[in-house]
């Protein structure tokens, strides 16, 4: 596991607590699933260097999947923009999938970008949740 790698499991798993302790129901069905599927795309990274993650790409497109459909049951705006953010991930793959001179780094770069995005949404909607339990 790289150090980028280590960086991104903590600061998941902080977001992610923060979000399952302090948010609803939608807010905590979303940190799960992000959760889980950063925890699986970590142990279906094969190579970090080299091909495509075919994988972690199966989990993206499984998570972008179920965050459309959290934020089709949401009025609030944030499930929509983690949605999105993983809709990206998932447009980031298929970009290198048909592009042979994207590089690994430039994909990975890209790929840690949104998932910082998905991250931040997800955090929004447990700060906004907490915010309303306390109102």
């Amino acid at each position: 596991m790289s150090t980028l790698e280590v960086i991104g499991l903590v600061i998941m798993l902080a977001v992610c607590g923060f979000t399952w302790f302090r948010g609803g129901s939608t807010e905590r069905r979303a940190a799960l699933a992000v959760s889980f599927a950063w925890i699986a795309s970590t142990v279906a990274d094969m190579d970090w260097w080299t091909g495509v993650q075919w994988g972690i790409l199966v989990i993206d497109a499984a998570l972008a999947a179920f965050l459309v459909w959290l934020s089709t049951q949401s009025r609030r705006i944030w499930p929509a923009v983690a949605a999105a953010g993983v809709v990206l991930i998932v447009l980031t793959h298929i970009a290198f999938l048909t592009s042979a001179s994207m590089r690994q780094a430039g994909f990975f770069t890209v790929y840690y970008l949104w998932s910082y995005l998905v991250l931040g949404a997800v955090l929004w909607g447990g700060v906004t949740a907490a915010r309303r339990r306390k109102a």
